[in-house]
């Protein structure tokens, strides 16, 4: 979900996210972003992505990992929230366990994917975070 304010001439926006955290055999999934995306190219992030406007958090992270790995999930214990701001973009995302099984079939936003049980990945300082948070 994106909301936009006009503050002065500048609009801003806020947007919602959430990703997914899926273990499997003490390890969690990771996609690598493509390197034709805008932000953090080449990356490693959690697979989740936008809420839409009046969609259910749940509903978009199931409808997300579809999306982006090939295979539904269920959403289990919340983990974290983070935000940070780009440009004129605020962005919050949320974090949950998920559950789900299925082969991975990466779409055109990501290049590759890695099942990781250390802090030895690409990874944005926030995705960092969950992960350390997750392996405690």
């Amino acid at each position: 979900m994106i909301i936009k304010f006009l503050i002065g001439r500048v609009c801003m926006e806020q947007k919602i996210v959430v990703s997914g955290v899926l273990l499997r055999d003490g390890q969690a999934l990771v996609v690598r972003r493509s390197m034709d995306e805008k932000f953090l190219p080449g990356y490693f992030e959690l697979p989740g992505g936008k809420v839409d406007f009046g969609e259910d958090v749940f509903v978009a992270l199931s409808r997300e990992f579809e999306e982006e790995v090939g295979f539904g999930v269920e959403v289990g214990e919340f983990i974290r929230t983070f935000s940070y701001v780009t440009g004129t973009r605020h962005t919050v995302e949320l974090v949950f366990y998920v559950h789900g099984e299925g082969d991975v079939t990466l779409s055109e936003a990501h290049s590759e994917y890695a099942w990781v049980s250390s802090l030895d990945v690409e990874v944005s300082d926030e995705v960092l975070a969950t992960l350390k948070k997750v392996f405690e």
